[in-house]
């Protein structure tokens, strides 16, 4: 599986592009990196940004589960509450049959059995079996009281959250978009330019040996002549036709398209490639709480939608795998035996399965948020294992080959 070859779009963008439209000078490599060095500084000033999302996020999903460990706690109050004012009901019907009017019409009027002004005359009526009753119903009530007031607290909090939560997300992916904008026009315009140097020196090669392989036929072919001249007066015809036969397709290309938007070349260094060939941000949350009690065990990689995710180092991708915690993911074993896991994926690349080997930088798919991952910002979870041992803090690794 490559992901290196020029497709039409490639060179319509670049020709359309700010950068490559502003002069015709030559593009050079100090001005790719330069440009790579501007997306990676924007994707480190955008960490901070990223860790207060990262922090916003998993407030809101800590309190989106309290909200409904709330709600069902208050539901179940409710239900416990009528059950018990049908019983404390009864029980004041029987003692006014016993003991006469005290009020008993207010008790199915009151809201709660604390708003009775005459409660104590009533427990001077009852035995513990009653008491129990009466203080299991105040007891729900003042219970159903403060759950109702955490809950709506939580609300609150979570309108808040999901707030900060965009306009973080508009500040970073606004960020993100710009930088990769402004690399990606310079980085795929030099590279259609270095494509174009290589074309027209291949037609410069095939076409100076195509002048040669003429020549030297034309040199045979009067060769022929003056050697037949002294014994016949035909013409050599035959050897004549050799250069008419001859052809070549030096100049041909095959185009090759895709349903993504064309991305320059990965950068590659000491044989590794950072996981996303896009402008990324993301931030040390090792270890940080998740959902259900986890514990996060690597580090979320946030980019544009669809953003090309590639393979980190070459090896064989292990197996992919669709799941409702992970989405769409991706296990690769590199030639290093360093284990890599892929997870919220938007989808995978063309005939990426099982099996496949792949070259550091091969596109194996596109940044997305699929399973368990919220939709607000895309985001690829990556994780890192060195051989033979458990995961551990990918972070480092992804500092130096993004950051």
């Amino acid at each position: 599986m490559k992901s290196r070859v020029f497709v039409a779009a490639a060179l319509a963008i670049a020709i359309a592009s700010p950068a490559h439209a502003q002069a015709s000078s030559e593009i050079t490599e100090e001005q790719v990196a330069a440009a790579l060095d501007r997306r990676r500084e924007a994707s480190a000033s955008l960490e901070e940004v990223t860790a207060r999302f990262e922090q916003a996020a998993a407030d809101e999903t800590v309190t989106r589960e309290r909200i409904v460990d709330l709600s069902k706690s208050v539901s179940r109050l409710e239900q416990e509450i009528a059950t018990k004012r049908i019983q404390v009901e009864d029980l004041v019907r029987a003692r006014y049959m016993s003991g006469g009017s005290l009020g008993t019409e207010r008790v199915f009027t009151a809201r709660t059995f604390t708003d009775l002004p005459v409660q104590d005359q009533y427990y001077k009526l009852m035995n513990a079996r009653d008491l129990a009753l009466l203080h299991g119903l105040e007891a729900a009530e003042a219970l159903h009281v403060g759950q109702q007031e955490m809950l709506d607290q939580s609300l609150v909090k979570q309108q808040a959250l999901v707030a900060e939560i965009g306009e973080l997300t508009e500040e970073i992916l606004g960020q993100l978009e710009q930088a990769d904008a402004e690399y990606n026009s310079i980085a795929i315009a030099f590279e259609v330019q270095e494509e174009e140097k290589r074309r027209k020196a291949e037609e410069e090669r095939l076409r100076r040996e195509e002048a040669a392989r003429r020549a030297a036929a034309e040199a045979a072919a009067e060769a022929a002549r003056a050697a037949a001249a002294t014994t016949t007066t035909e013409a050599p015809a035959t050897t004549s036709t050799t250069s008419a036969t001859t052809t070549t397709s030096g100049g041909e290309t095959t185009t090759t398209t895709t349903t993504q938007p064309p991305a320059p070349q990965p950068v590659i260094t000491d044989g590794k490639a950072c996981p996303i060939n896009a402008a990324t941000s993301f931030s040390d949350t090792w270890g940080a709480p998740r959902s259900g009690g986890r514990s996060h065990k690597g580090v979320d990689m946030s980019a544009v939608r669809n953003a090309p995710v590639v393979a980190i180092e070459s090896g064989t991708v292990t197996r992919t795998s669709n799941s409702s915690l992970g989405g769409l993911s991706i296990y690769l074993t590199g030639v290093s035996g360093n284990r890599y896991y892929y997870a919220h994926l938007e989808g995978f690349a063309e005939g990426l399965s099982g099996g496949t080997a792949v070259s550091v930088g091969d596109l194996v798919g596109y940044n997305g948020s699929s399973g368990n991952s919220p939709s607000w910002l895309p985001h690829l979870h990556f994780q890192y294992a060195p051989p033979g041992e458990d995961w551990v803090n990918p972070y480092p690794l992804v500092k130096a080959l993004c950051g």
